[in-house]
């Protein structure tokens, strides 16, 4: 009878081992699941911070090319432009020199008003090489920054 009720009590010290040692692992799974839970919820935090920042810089990126290929096809026009003003600035001084080699010295008002002119169109000339300067240095920049 003594040993009966001594091996029902390690029985029972036994069992209340096991369900202890059951409990504390189930604690700790769960405690360990929360952890988790935080890490993977920071880094789904990054992640989405990250693609965020990606799709800012692919549309910065598209903008700067698409203001690239602008100042691209104004640096044509503007080339175009300068050709054209040299092309006249040329042809009128040609034809201030074959009047002068016709007429000589005696129609000296027509000749001040065609170097007039000419001057007139050095200082247009003049405009547009610095516009077509501005241009190509617009150009440069926005390389320079598309190359960073």
């Amino acid at each position: 009878m003594m040993l009966e009720l001594i091996g029902e009590m390690i029985l029972c010290l036994v069992v209340a081992l096991l369900i202890g040692f059951l409990i504390g692992w189930f604690f700790s799974k769960a405690l360990n699941a929360e952890e988790y839970d935080i890490d993977y919820d920071e880094l789904s935090v990054r992640e989405d911070e990250h693609s965020s920042q990606i799709k800012n810089l692919e549309a910065k990126y598209k903008k700067e090319k698409e203001q690239l290929s602008e100042c691209d096809k104004k640096n044509r026009e503007l080339k175009g432009e300068l050709m054209k003003k040299i092309n006249l600035l040329q042809n009128t001084s040609n034809t201030l020199q074959e009047i002068q080699k016709k007429h000589g010295n005696n129609t000296t008002e027509r000749i001040a008003e065609l170097e007039a002119m000419l001057q007139q169109k050095d200082i247009e000339l003049l405009e547009f090489e610095t516009v077509l300067v501005k241009a190509e240095e617009t150009i440069e920049k926005l390389k320079a920054q598309k190359d960073k």
